[in-house]
Protein backbone atom coordinates (compact mmCIF):
# COMPACT_ATOMS: atom_id res chain seq x y z
CA UNK A 1 0.00 0.00 0.00
CA UNK A 2 3.12 2.19 0.86
CA UNK A 3 4.79 1.76 -2.69
CA UNK A 4 1.26 2.22 -4.01
CA UNK A 5 0.69 6.04 -2.36
CA UNK A 6 4.36 6.57 -2.96
CA UNK A 7 4.17 6.22 -6.64
CA UNK A 8 0.89 8.62 -7.49
CA UNK A 9 3.24 11.26 -5.03
CA UNK A 10 6.03 10.73 -8.14
CA UNK A 11 3.16 10.81 -10.83
CA UNK A 12 2.15 13.91 -9.54
CA UNK A 13 5.20 15.70 -9.00
CA UNK A 14 6.62 14.54 -12.37
CA UNK A 15 3.80 16.02 -13.91
CA UNK A 16 3.99 19.20 -12.09
CA UNK A 17 7.53 19.25 -13.76
CA UNK A 18 6.68 18.74 -17.12
CA UNK A 19 4.31 21.49 -16.82
CA UNK A 20 6.77 23.94 -16.14
CA UNK A 21 9.34 23.10 -18.29
CA UNK A 22 6.94 23.67 -21.06
CA UNK A 23 6.87 26.98 -22.64
CA UNK A 24 3.46 27.16 -23.78
CA UNK A 25 1.93 26.69 -20.22
CA UNK A 26 1.79 30.39 -18.94
CA UNK A 27 2.96 31.11 -15.26
CA UNK A 28 0.26 31.04 -12.55
CA UNK A 29 2.09 33.57 -11.00
CA UNK A 30 1.96 35.75 -14.40
CA UNK A 31 -0.25 38.49 -15.22
CA UNK A 32 1.34 38.36 -18.90
CA UNK A 33 -0.38 36.45 -21.41
CA UNK A 34 0.83 36.54 -25.32
CA UNK A 35 -1.81 36.24 -27.71
CA UNK A 36 -3.06 37.67 -30.99
CA UNK A 37 -5.57 36.66 -33.96
CA UNK A 38 -5.21 37.12 -38.39
CA UNK A 39 -7.77 38.10 -40.17
CA UNK A 40 -7.73 34.95 -42.32
CA UNK A 41 -4.96 32.17 -42.28
CA UNK A 42 -5.52 31.10 -45.78
CA UNK A 43 -4.76 33.98 -47.90
CA UNK A 44 -3.07 35.61 -51.43
CA UNK A 45 -0.06 36.94 -52.16
CA UNK A 46 0.13 40.43 -52.29
CA UNK A 47 -3.13 40.48 -50.08
CA UNK A 48 -3.47 42.05 -46.93
CA UNK A 49 -3.13 40.13 -43.53
CA UNK A 50 -4.31 41.66 -40.30
CA UNK A 51 -3.34 40.97 -37.16
CA UNK A 52 -4.84 41.39 -33.87
CA UNK A 53 -3.13 41.27 -30.35
CA UNK A 54 -5.13 40.39 -28.06
CA UNK A 55 -1.99 40.06 -25.11
CA UNK A 56 -2.55 40.50 -21.27
CA UNK A 57 -0.06 42.47 -19.26
CA UNK A 58 1.83 43.25 -22.17
CA UNK A 59 3.68 47.07 -22.97
CA UNK A 60 5.88 45.60 -25.93
CA UNK A 61 5.41 43.46 -28.91
CA UNK A 62 7.61 41.72 -31.55
CA UNK A 63 6.49 39.90 -34.41
CA UNK A 64 8.57 37.70 -36.81
CA UNK A 65 6.14 37.41 -39.54
CA UNK A 66 8.61 34.17 -40.78
CA UNK A 67 9.75 35.75 -43.95
CA UNK A 68 12.92 37.64 -42.44
CA UNK A 69 10.33 40.64 -41.40
CA UNK A 70 9.78 42.04 -38.17
CA UNK A 71 7.49 44.58 -36.98
CA UNK A 72 6.80 45.72 -32.98
CA UNK A 73 3.52 47.68 -34.14
CA UNK A 74 0.81 46.24 -31.91
CA UNK A 75 -1.30 45.38 -34.65
CA UNK A 76 0.29 45.54 -37.77
CA UNK A 77 -0.70 44.86 -41.52
CA UNK A 78 1.74 42.66 -43.49
CA UNK A 79 0.98 41.68 -46.42
CA UNK A 80 4.06 38.29 -48.26
CA UNK A 81 5.52 38.82 -51.44
CA UNK A 82 5.77 35.30 -52.21
CA UNK A 83 3.51 32.25 -52.01
CA UNK A 84 4.33 29.44 -48.73
CA UNK A 85 3.47 28.28 -45.17
CA UNK A 86 4.51 31.30 -42.80
CA UNK A 87 4.91 30.65 -38.95
CA UNK A 88 4.00 34.48 -37.25
CA UNK A 89 5.48 34.82 -33.72
CA UNK A 90 4.49 36.79 -31.14
CA UNK A 91 7.09 37.76 -28.45
CA UNK A 92 5.65 40.04 -25.64
CA UNK A 93 7.17 41.36 -22.48
CA UNK A 94 6.02 43.48 -19.36
CA UNK A 95 7.34 46.37 -16.91
CA UNK A 96 9.12 43.51 -15.49
CA UNK A 97 11.13 42.43 -18.75
CA UNK A 98 9.22 38.68 -18.66
CA UNK A 99 8.66 37.94 -21.93
CA UNK A 100 6.08 35.22 -23.36
CA UNK A 101 5.11 33.77 -26.61
CA UNK A 102 2.91 32.66 -29.02
CA UNK A 103 2.95 31.79 -32.59
CA UNK A 104 0.05 30.86 -35.37
CA UNK A 105 0.89 29.47 -39.36
CA UNK A 106 -0.94 30.99 -42.13
CA UNK A 107 -0.56 29.82 -45.41
CA UNK A 108 0.08 31.94 -48.99
CA UNK A 109 -0.78 31.33 -52.21
CA UNK A 110 0.03 32.26 -55.27
CA UNK A 111 -2.30 35.56 -56.31
CA UNK A 112 -3.53 36.18 -59.55
CA UNK A 113 -1.78 38.94 -60.94
CA UNK A 114 -4.30 40.11 -62.84
CA UNK A 115 -6.51 41.20 -59.75
CA UNK A 116 -3.88 43.99 -58.93
CA UNK A 117 -1.87 44.96 -62.82
CA UNK A 118 -3.57 46.16 -65.67
CA UNK A 119 -2.51 44.49 -68.49
CA UNK A 120 -2.42 47.07 -71.81
CA UNK A 121 -2.88 45.33 -75.06
CA UNK A 122 0.40 44.59 -77.08
CA UNK A 123 -0.28 42.66 -80.03
CA UNK A 124 1.34 39.12 -80.65
CA UNK A 125 4.70 39.07 -82.20
CA UNK A 126 5.44 42.72 -81.10
CA UNK A 127 7.73 43.43 -78.47
CA UNK A 128 6.89 46.12 -75.42
CA UNK A 129 9.53 47.22 -73.72
CA UNK A 130 9.04 50.47 -71.61
CA UNK A 131 12.03 53.09 -71.36
CA UNK A 132 10.68 56.05 -69.75
CA UNK A 133 7.68 56.98 -67.20
CA UNK A 134 6.73 60.77 -65.63
CA UNK A 135 4.49 62.80 -65.49
CA UNK A 136 3.63 65.53 -67.94
CA UNK A 137 3.97 68.89 -66.45
CA UNK A 138 1.48 70.85 -68.59
CA UNK A 139 -1.81 68.65 -67.97
CA UNK A 140 -0.35 66.49 -65.29
CA UNK A 141 -1.15 63.23 -66.65
CA UNK A 142 0.97 59.93 -66.56
CA UNK A 143 3.35 59.41 -69.60
CA UNK A 144 6.02 56.38 -70.72
CA UNK A 145 7.89 56.01 -74.21
CA UNK A 146 8.01 52.50 -74.91
CA UNK A 147 9.82 50.83 -77.78
CA UNK A 148 7.69 48.25 -80.03
CA UNK A 149 9.77 45.69 -81.76
CA UNK A 150 8.23 43.80 -84.37
CA UNK A 151 9.06 40.43 -84.60
CA UNK A 152 7.55 38.62 -87.51
CA UNK A 153 7.24 41.02 -89.93
CA UNK A 154 9.48 43.97 -91.40
CA UNK A 155 7.28 46.74 -89.12
CA UNK A 156 10.75 47.43 -87.62
CA UNK A 157 11.26 49.18 -84.24
CA UNK A 158 9.82 52.60 -83.14
CA UNK A 159 9.70 54.51 -80.37
CA UNK A 160 6.13 55.45 -79.09
CA UNK A 161 5.19 58.11 -76.51
CA UNK A 162 2.11 57.29 -74.78
CA UNK A 163 0.19 59.25 -71.91
CA UNK A 164 -2.86 57.92 -69.73
CA UNK A 165 -5.97 59.36 -68.59
CA UNK A 166 -7.77 58.97 -65.40
CA UNK A 167 -8.89 55.79 -66.01
CA UNK A 168 -5.68 53.99 -67.82
CA UNK A 169 -6.70 54.46 -71.31
CA UNK A 170 -4.03 55.54 -73.29
CA UNK A 171 -3.24 57.60 -75.78
CA UNK A 172 -0.04 57.47 -77.81
CA UNK A 173 1.96 59.45 -80.43
CA UNK A 174 4.95 57.94 -83.04
CA UNK A 175 8.36 59.59 -82.04
CA UNK A 176 10.99 57.92 -84.10
CA UNK A 177 12.22 55.04 -85.58
CA UNK A 178 15.49 53.12 -83.65
CA UNK A 179 18.60 53.08 -85.66
CA UNK A 180 20.63 51.47 -82.87
CA UNK A 181 20.50 49.30 -79.89
CA UNK A 182 18.91 51.42 -77.16
CA UNK A 183 17.67 50.74 -73.73
CA UNK A 184 17.31 54.57 -72.13
CA UNK A 185 15.24 57.06 -72.97
CA UNK A 186 13.74 60.44 -71.76
CA UNK A 187 12.36 63.47 -72.67
CA UNK A 188 12.47 67.35 -71.53
CA UNK A 189 9.58 69.39 -71.96
CA UNK A 190 9.98 73.29 -72.74
CA UNK A 191 8.36 76.04 -71.40
CA UNK A 192 7.43 76.64 -75.23
CA UNK A 193 5.22 73.75 -75.45
CA UNK A 194 8.16 71.85 -77.39
CA UNK A 195 9.72 68.32 -76.66
CA UNK A 196 12.54 67.15 -76.90
CA UNK A 197 12.74 63.33 -76.67
CA UNK A 198 16.46 61.76 -76.39
CA UNK A 199 17.79 58.02 -76.92
CA UNK A 200 21.13 56.38 -76.55
CA UNK A 201 22.80 54.70 -79.60
CA UNK A 202 25.15 52.03 -79.02
CA UNK A 203 27.51 52.11 -82.10
CA UNK A 204 30.74 50.00 -82.91
CA UNK A 205 32.60 52.56 -81.47
CA UNK A 206 30.32 52.89 -78.50
CA UNK A 207 28.07 55.71 -77.44
CA UNK A 208 25.97 57.72 -79.73
CA UNK A 209 22.55 59.72 -79.39
CA UNK A 210 19.69 60.58 -81.20
CA UNK A 211 17.46 63.59 -80.46
CA UNK A 212 14.28 64.55 -82.22
CA UNK A 213 12.26 67.26 -81.21
CA UNK A 214 8.04 67.97 -81.49
CA UNK A 215 6.07 70.62 -80.92
CA UNK A 216 2.84 70.52 -79.02
CA UNK A 217 0.72 69.96 -81.70
CA UNK A 218 3.44 66.79 -82.49
CA UNK A 219 4.27 68.55 -85.38
CA UNK A 220 8.13 67.47 -86.11
CA UNK A 221 10.95 70.31 -86.04
CA UNK A 222 14.06 69.00 -86.20
CA UNK A 223 16.53 65.58 -85.28
CA UNK A 224 20.32 65.69 -84.24
CA UNK A 225 22.24 62.38 -83.97
CA UNK A 226 25.80 62.42 -82.95
CA UNK A 227 28.18 59.30 -82.50
CA UNK A 228 30.33 60.73 -79.90
CA UNK A 229 28.09 61.25 -77.26
CA UNK A 230 25.93 60.45 -75.02
CA UNK A 231 22.56 62.04 -72.60
CA UNK A 232 21.25 59.72 -69.71
CA UNK A 233 19.15 62.52 -68.65
CA UNK A 234 19.03 66.19 -67.40
CA UNK A 235 18.33 68.83 -64.83
CA UNK A 236 16.84 72.02 -64.56
CA UNK A 237 18.98 74.70 -63.46
CA UNK A 238 17.49 78.15 -62.94
CA UNK A 239 16.38 79.07 -66.55
CA UNK A 240 18.63 76.67 -67.98
CA UNK A 241 18.84 72.68 -68.38
CA UNK A 242 21.82 70.61 -67.56
CA UNK A 243 22.28 67.15 -69.75
CA UNK A 244 24.65 64.70 -68.24
CA UNK A 245 26.19 61.64 -69.94
CA UNK A 246 29.71 61.27 -71.18
CA UNK A 247 31.64 62.74 -75.05
CA UNK A 248 34.33 61.37 -76.51
CA UNK A 249 37.21 63.65 -76.63
CA UNK A 250 40.74 62.90 -78.16
CA UNK A 251 39.33 58.92 -78.45
CA UNK A 252 38.50 58.86 -74.49
CA UNK A 253 35.29 58.96 -73.48
CA UNK A 254 34.50 61.41 -70.50
CA UNK A 255 31.83 62.81 -68.13
CA UNK A 256 30.10 65.43 -69.94
CA UNK A 257 27.89 68.00 -68.50
CA UNK A 258 26.10 69.64 -71.15
CA UNK A 259 24.27 73.29 -70.26
CA UNK A 260 21.37 74.08 -72.47
CA UNK A 261 19.00 77.24 -72.48
CA UNK A 262 15.15 77.36 -72.05
CA UNK A 263 14.87 76.88 -76.05
CA UNK A 264 17.20 74.08 -76.08
CA UNK A 265 20.46 75.33 -77.51
CA UNK A 266 23.64 73.69 -75.80
CA UNK A 267 26.44 76.80 -74.99
CA UNK A 268 28.36 74.98 -72.66
CA UNK A 269 30.15 71.86 -71.96
CA UNK A 270 32.23 70.58 -69.10
CA UNK A 271 34.14 67.56 -69.43
CA UNK A 272 36.13 65.16 -66.85
CA UNK A 273 38.06 62.31 -66.74
CA UNK A 274 38.13 59.69 -63.80
CA UNK A 275 40.11 56.19 -63.99
CA UNK A 276 43.07 54.93 -66.33
CA UNK A 277 39.99 55.43 -69.45
CA UNK A 278 36.65 55.66 -70.21
CA UNK A 279 34.19 57.44 -67.89
CA UNK A 280 30.02 58.41 -67.89
CA UNK A 281 27.43 59.98 -65.72
CA UNK A 282 24.25 58.01 -65.39
CA UNK A 283 22.09 59.93 -63.14
CA UNK A 284 23.03 63.55 -61.43
CA UNK A 285 20.86 65.24 -58.47
CA UNK A 286 21.32 68.87 -56.96
CA UNK A 287 22.00 69.37 -53.41
CA UNK A 288 22.75 71.80 -50.96
CA UNK A 289 26.28 73.27 -51.64
CA UNK A 290 26.36 71.65 -55.45
CA UNK A 291 25.93 68.69 -57.42
CA UNK A 292 26.33 64.91 -57.16
CA UNK A 293 26.81 62.51 -59.96
CA UNK A 294 26.85 58.92 -60.17
CA UNK A 295 28.35 56.72 -62.96
CA UNK A 296 30.96 54.44 -64.18
CA UNK A 297 34.91 54.77 -65.03
CA UNK A 298 35.73 51.58 -67.61
CA UNK A 299 37.87 50.65 -69.93
CA UNK A 300 36.76 49.82 -73.87
CA UNK A 301 37.93 47.49 -75.89
CA UNK A 302 37.66 46.35 -79.86
CA UNK A 303 37.52 42.38 -79.36
CA UNK A 304 35.27 40.54 -76.57
CA UNK A 305 34.89 41.24 -74.18
CA UNK A 306 34.23 44.85 -75.00
CA UNK A 307 34.14 46.58 -71.88
CA UNK A 308 36.58 45.83 -68.57
CA UNK A 309 37.81 47.07 -65.38
CA UNK A 310 33.92 48.29 -64.80
CA UNK A 311 33.61 50.17 -61.51
CA UNK A 312 30.66 52.55 -60.33
CA UNK A 313 32.14 56.11 -59.94
CA UNK A 314 30.33 59.58 -57.45
CA UNK A 315 31.03 62.67 -58.32
CA UNK A 316 30.91 65.71 -55.82
CA UNK A 317 30.36 68.88 -57.98
CA UNK A 318 30.05 72.52 -56.09
CA UNK A 319 27.49 75.37 -57.19
CA UNK A 320 29.87 76.29 -60.45
CA UNK A 321 30.08 72.31 -61.64
CA UNK A 322 33.88 72.18 -60.51
CA UNK A 323 34.75 68.53 -58.95
CA UNK A 324 35.40 68.70 -55.43
CA UNK A 325 35.68 65.03 -54.74
CA UNK A 326 35.04 61.79 -55.96
CA UNK A 327 35.26 58.36 -55.25
CA UNK A 328 35.63 55.15 -57.82
CA UNK A 329 34.71 52.08 -55.69
CA UNK A 330 36.80 49.32 -57.07
CA UNK A 331 35.57 46.32 -55.14
CA UNK A 332 32.01 46.22 -57.26
CA UNK A 333 30.60 42.85 -58.97
CA UNK A 334 30.49 44.30 -62.15
CA UNK A 335 33.52 44.05 -63.59
CA UNK A 336 32.77 40.42 -63.68
CA UNK A 337 29.46 40.99 -64.99
CA UNK A 338 29.66 44.09 -67.70
CA UNK A 339 31.06 42.86 -71.06
CA UNK A 340 28.54 44.78 -73.68
CA UNK A 341 28.44 48.31 -74.58
CA UNK A 342 24.38 47.33 -74.63
CA UNK A 343 25.44 46.27 -70.79
CA UNK A 344 26.09 50.44 -70.41
CA UNK A 345 22.83 51.00 -72.31
CA UNK A 346 20.19 51.11 -69.64
CA UNK A 347 18.67 52.96 -66.29
CA UNK A 348 21.17 54.80 -63.36
CA UNK A 349 19.51 56.10 -60.34
CA UNK A 350 20.86 58.23 -57.60
CA UNK A 351 19.04 59.38 -54.21
CA UNK A 352 20.26 61.16 -51.51
CA UNK A 353 18.17 59.80 -48.20
CA UNK A 354 17.15 61.91 -45.22
CA UNK A 355 20.13 60.74 -43.30
CA UNK A 356 21.94 62.19 -45.75
CA UNK A 357 23.39 58.70 -47.00
CA UNK A 358 23.72 57.90 -50.91
CA UNK A 359 22.09 54.98 -52.92
CA UNK A 360 23.09 54.10 -56.44
CA UNK A 361 21.96 51.76 -58.44
CA UNK A 362 22.35 50.54 -61.72
CA UNK A 363 23.00 47.09 -63.62
CA UNK A 364 22.01 44.83 -60.43
CA UNK A 365 24.28 45.93 -58.05
CA UNK A 366 23.08 48.99 -55.46
CA UNK A 367 26.02 50.91 -53.38
CA UNK A 368 25.30 52.47 -50.18
CA UNK A 369 27.60 55.40 -48.88
CA UNK A 370 27.31 58.32 -46.32
CA UNK A 371 27.25 61.73 -47.00
CA UNK A 372 31.01 61.98 -48.20
CA UNK A 373 30.89 59.24 -50.33
CA UNK A 374 32.33 56.53 -48.01
CA UNK A 375 30.64 53.17 -49.34
CA UNK A 376 28.62 51.04 -46.61
CA UNK A 377 27.51 48.49 -47.83
CA UNK A 378 26.44 46.77 -51.69
CA UNK A 379 24.16 44.39 -52.99
CA UNK A 380 23.90 42.58 -56.44
CA UNK A 381 20.39 40.79 -57.58
CA UNK A 382 21.84 38.46 -59.98
CA UNK A 383 19.81 38.36 -63.60
CA UNK A 384 18.50 41.82 -62.92
CA UNK A 385 18.07 43.47 -66.39
CA UNK A 386 20.27 46.76 -66.93
CA UNK A 387 16.62 48.40 -67.22
CA UNK A 388 15.54 49.38 -63.47
CA UNK A 389 14.34 51.84 -60.95
CA UNK A 390 14.66 53.16 -57.85
CA UNK A 391 12.92 56.07 -55.77
CA UNK A 392 13.69 57.39 -52.51
CA UNK A 393 10.75 57.66 -49.62
CA UNK A 394 13.52 60.19 -47.58
CA UNK A 395 14.38 58.12 -45.15
CA UNK A 396 13.61 54.86 -46.63
CA UNK A 397 13.94 53.70 -50.35
CA UNK A 398 12.36 51.54 -53.39
CA UNK A 399 13.96 49.46 -55.88
CA UNK A 400 12.87 47.32 -58.87
CA UNK A 401 15.03 44.17 -59.19
CA UNK A 402 14.09 41.05 -61.31
CA UNK A 403 10.84 39.87 -60.56
CA UNK A 404 10.84 41.84 -57.23
CA UNK A 405 10.09 45.11 -55.65
CA UNK A 406 12.52 45.61 -52.71
CA UNK A 407 12.20 48.57 -49.64
CA UNK A 408 15.64 49.27 -47.69
CA UNK A 409 15.65 51.50 -44.96
CA UNK A 410 18.36 54.47 -45.03
CA UNK A 411 21.18 52.18 -43.94
CA UNK A 412 20.74 49.61 -46.77
CA UNK A 413 19.01 47.02 -44.64
CA UNK A 414 16.38 45.15 -46.55
CA UNK A 415 12.41 45.72 -44.68
CA UNK A 416 10.15 44.67 -47.54
CA UNK A 417 10.01 42.44 -50.92
CA UNK A 418 7.32 42.07 -52.88
CA UNK A 419 7.04 39.62 -55.56
CA UNK A 420 5.69 40.43 -59.11
CA UNK A 421 6.34 39.34 -62.95
CA UNK A 422 7.85 42.19 -64.01
CA UNK A 423 11.79 42.05 -65.47
CA UNK A 424 12.29 45.79 -67.30
CA UNK A 425 11.12 48.91 -65.01
CA UNK A 426 13.10 52.06 -65.98
CA UNK A 427 11.16 54.43 -63.22
CA UNK A 428 9.20 54.14 -60.33
CA UNK A 429 6.78 57.17 -59.63
CA UNK A 430 5.67 58.65 -56.02
CA UNK A 431 2.13 59.45 -56.88
CA UNK A 432 0.10 61.40 -53.95
CA UNK A 433 2.07 59.11 -51.74
CA UNK A 434 1.45 56.03 -53.55
CA UNK A 435 4.10 54.04 -56.04
CA UNK A 436 2.97 53.63 -59.67
CA UNK A 437 5.00 52.04 -62.34
CA UNK A 438 5.27 50.73 -65.87
CA UNK A 439 6.57 47.42 -66.60
CA UNK A 440 7.69 44.88 -69.15
CA UNK A 441 7.53 40.89 -68.52
CA UNK A 442 8.56 38.08 -70.35
CA UNK A 443 5.91 35.80 -71.23
CA UNK A 444 6.66 32.99 -74.25
CA UNK A 445 9.63 34.50 -76.03
CA UNK A 446 8.00 38.12 -76.25
CA UNK A 447 7.76 41.53 -73.77
CA UNK A 448 4.40 42.62 -73.00
CA UNK A 449 3.56 45.46 -70.77
CA UNK A 450 1.79 45.69 -66.68
CA UNK A 451 0.99 49.14 -64.73
CA UNK A 452 0.75 48.76 -60.87
CA UNK A 453 0.80 50.32 -57.83
CA UNK A 454 1.31 50.01 -54.22
CA UNK A 455 1.65 51.64 -51.20
CA UNK A 456 5.18 53.11 -49.75
CA UNK A 457 4.79 49.86 -47.85
CA UNK A 458 4.87 47.53 -50.98
CA UNK A 459 1.09 46.61 -50.38
CA UNK A 460 -0.38 46.08 -53.65
CA UNK A 461 -3.02 48.16 -54.89
CA UNK A 462 -5.82 46.77 -57.22
CA UNK A 463 -5.73 48.84 -60.20
CA UNK A 464 -9.06 47.12 -61.51
CA UNK A 465 -11.10 48.38 -58.83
Amino acid sequence: MKKIYFLIILAAFCTSCSKDASPSDPDPNSTLVACFEVSKEILMVGENLQINNCSVGAIAYSYNLGNGETRTEENPTVVYGKPGDYTIALTVSDEALETKTVSKQVLVNDAIVEDFFIFPEIADGFNGIPLETGINPENGLIYYIKLLEDLESTGGEKFYYTELDENYMQSFNYIADKPYNSNSAFVNFYASGNMNFVFSRTLDGLYGTQEVNYNSSWSFLNGINSSTKHSYGYLADGANFLYFGTEEDSSIYKTAVETRNSSGDAFEVILNSFGDADSMIGDMIEVENGFIAFGAVFSKNDTNPKITNYKPLLIFFDSGLNVTSHFIYEDSVLDSKISSSNDLNGSYHLEQLSNGNIAMYANGELTLANATGTKISSSYFEETKNNQAMVSLGNSFVLSSEENLRKFDNNGSQIKELNYPGNYLPEILNIDGNLFFIAGFDIEGEIKLLYGSTDTNLNPINLNE
